[in-house]
């Protein structure tokens, strides 16, 4: 896939892009269908509207990009680096994310189904309002990360070290968390139901001020 070509072509099937630095491409509106994204550093792009299906993106980095409004199914992140980037409003169906690293971005007002994240670091991410079902968190390193107002369903938290991330007003249906470490977590006015621990100490957190058990 030549970059000459990105303003003008909207649907990519089975393509790849590849080797390169992009600086304020606008793919807003795209379509990817089985392709590749490999070691490509987008750097004040835009992605509004993105469609994406199986697809892979893989060394990629999006450092001050507009990434809102997109639907991505059955897509794998793997180490993709996400700096000052705003992911807002999107969907993530059947997806996963391995060694992911996100900094200083938000993913708020977005939904997660079926989605797999791995061996991945979080730091000063939100996840403002965002809705979670039948997902798994494994062995995810998050620093304050903020899941304010956030509803997870038979979602599993399995080897995750939560160090002061905030779930406050947060709820949990039939969720678990195995293994985890919560210090300084914060839970503050959260809801939980058929919510299981497992070698996990909830009181390790640090505001556990109106919880809700169910």
């Amino acid at each position: 896939m030549k970059t000459e070509k990105n303003q003008k072509k909207k649907i990519y099937i089975c393509d790849a892009l590849s080797d390169m630095a992009l600086t304020g491409e606008d793919f807003s509106g795209k379509r990817l269908i089985e392709s590749h994204i490999q070691s490509v550093r987008f750097w004040e792009g835009r992605f509004r509207y993105l469609r994406a299906q199986d697809s892979k993106f893989q060394n990629v980095s999006f450092d001050h990009a507009l990434c809102e409004g997109g639907f991505y199914l059955d897509c794998k992140w793997e180490k993709v680096m996400i700096q000052d980037a705003l992911f807002t409003s999107n969907h993530f169906s059947g997806c996963t994310m391995e060694m992911t690293t996100a900094k200083l971005s938000s993913f708020g007002f977005s939904t997660f189904h079926k989605c797999q994240l791995r061996d991945s670091s979080f730091s000063e991410v939100a996840f403002s309002g965002s809705f979670w079902h039948d997902c798994l968190f494994e062995r995810e390193d998050s620093f304050f990360v903020r899941f304010p107002s956030s509803t997870f369903i038979d979602t599993r938290f399995v080897e995750c070290r939560l160090q002061k991330a905030i779930f406050r007003a947060a709820t949990f249906i039939r969720c678990s968390f195995e293994k985890c470490t919560l210090d300084e977590a914060v839970f503050h006015k959260a809801h939980f139901v058929d919510t299981k621990w497992v070698d996990t100490d909830i009181n390790q957190a640090a505001n556990l001020h109106e919880v809700r058990y169910d």
